[in-house]
């Protein structure tokens, strides 16, 4: 791991948009852990811990990571080609034991909810032998699972960000799980937290990944029911919005990102509650214009956090009001801070917390202050072309370029979130690149007519087009 630096200011000189321009904080400074590889799914997913020495972290490649010595070192636990690993959560409190930890894992895999087998993972053995779990979902069983949350012996998991949004809540430890559909709510669900075991939030969209804002979702009996307590407005530029993920550092303080898609949005955007999650108000990122959706989040207070997407990762030190666009991490200077694909943060206690996206990195209050510096958004992960032709009666075919090597995963989808067609997994070199579809189904068969929505994830993004299968 990088040594700590010392106390002291350190001025970061980086060119925004052709101009300098600097911004005075005084803030924690993030160190990046060098004894995690970067992810080859382009990101790290999700992470837990259960005390200052072990965590897990895993991502779409199949990978599960463990450090029993605070990131010193890290296992490879699994790797799996048939599932991707989207959230992990862990019971909220030290075993007496190392190696006895009990980790839930879920991911993006299932094609047919109700028949999703690979959907949810276990470990009672502090992550030597991981399990499927699954069919220990009574009810509803989730399209994907994309947020999880453990306090105690109850945890809660929430899914997916297309499909019929479910909650899935298990009340004695993992031994078995129930899902609650919850349509009547929400139209897709990807992050999930509880201050306790009763009081607790849900986010995602009102009307799936084409259409929509985002939706605040909350409970205060362990998850048995639910309420919308906010419904964002859309952001000018926008095709539309969801919440993506959710930061309680007080008990009334609470930030949740917002993901944008196919956005020409001037300015990222935030939810903000200040009376614990009954209401919440609306904050802009000024400066965040690449794309300008969010998804990670993490506060270390009420008024000093970050949030990350698309290619660049600010930092506010008065809740909010203010915001300073950071310089990226450049592993060859080692200089700047974090990348711009940072999906969730974590805090450990109250001097430690952790930050994953392509990289792990690791704050500490008695690591050095620094001045953050406006830094040049870097571009976009990937952009999709319009599908042509649209209608289509033979084929249509979607043209996309990324900008960096990266692992592609495309579904088609119909209105309703159903998926109709599952395209391979594949890492794919910078450049341009095309998908082809000829309107069947994973059986062969010729979907009915209609629209439908290619949905393209590249793990730190998510676009989607329309386009009309006419026969």
């Amino acid at each position: 791991m990088t040594p700590y630096r010392p106390i002291l200011i350190v001025v970061l000189l980086v060119v925004f948009l052709g101009t300098p321009s600097l911004h005075a904080q005084s803030v924690p400074l993030w160190d990046h852990v060098d004894s995690l590889p970067n992810s080859p799914a382009g990101r790290y997913d999700d992470m837990a811990w259960v005390d200052p020495e072990r965590g897990w972290v895993v991502n779409l490649a199949g990978e599960i990571w463990h450090t029993d010595d605070g990131a010193a070192t890290w296992t490879r636990q699994a790797l799996r080609s048939d599932v991707r690993f989207r959230s992990v959560a862990c019971r909220d409190y030290p075993s007496t034991a190392t190696g006895k930890e009990v980790c839930w894992a879920g991911t993006v895999t299932s094609t047919d909810a109700g028949n999703s087998a690979g959907m949810l993972w276990e470990t009672r053995d502090g992550g030597a032998h991981w399990i499927d779990i699954t069919h220990r979902i009574s009810g509803t069983v989730p399209y994907g699972i994309c947020g999880m949350v453990s306090i105690g012996s109850k945890a809660w998991a929430v899914g997916a960000y297309y499909g019929e949004p479910t909650i899935i809540r298990s009340e004695n430890g993992g031994e078995t799980w129930v899902g609650t559909p919850v349509g009547n709510l929400a139209e897709n669900l990807i992050d999930v937290y509880f201050k306790n075991e009763l009081e607790g939030y849900a986010t995602g969209g009102t009307d799936g990944l084409a259409t929509g804002t985002a939706v605040v979702l909350r409970t205060l009996d362990g998850g048995l029911s639910w309420e919308r307590v906010h419904v964002s407005s859309l952001t000018a530029g926008a095709q539309a919005e969801w919440g993506w993920k959710i930061s309680f550092p007080t008990d009334d303080t609470g930030y949740i990102s917002v993901e944008y898609a196919s956005s020409n949005a001037p300015t990222a955007k935030v939810l903000k509650t200040t009376d614990g999650g009954a209401t919440w108000s609306e904050v802009y990122i000024e400066g965040s214009n690449s794309s300008a959706g969010l998804q990670g989040i993490g506060f270390i207070s009420a008024t000093t956090g970050w949030a990350s997407g698309r290619g660049v990762t600010s930092v506010t030190t008065d809740g909010g009001t203010t915001w300073t666009q950071l310089g990226h991490y450049n592993p060859g200077t080692n200089n700047g801070q974090l990348d711009g694909a940072m999906n969730r943060f974590f805090v450990v206690n109250d001097t430690l917390a952790y930050g994953v996206g392509l990289r792990l990195y690791e704050l500490t209050t008695a690591s050095s202050t620094s001045t953050a510096l406006e830094a040049k958004p870097l571009p976009d992960a990937f952009s999709l072309a319009d599908p042509y032709p649209n209608p289509f009666v033979e084929e249509a075919r979607l043209p996309y370029s990324l900008e960096r090597a990266s692992m592609v995963h495309v579904q088609v989808i119909d209105m309703l979130g159903r998926i109709h067609r599952s395209f391979p997994s594949r890492y794919l070199q910078p450049g341009s690149h095309e998908i082809i579809w000829d309107g069947t189904d994973e059986a062969g068969t010729r979907v009915p007519s209609g629209g439908y929505i290619f949905l393209v994830d590249i793990g730190d993004s998510i676009e989607t087009k329309r386009v009309v299968f006419v026969k």
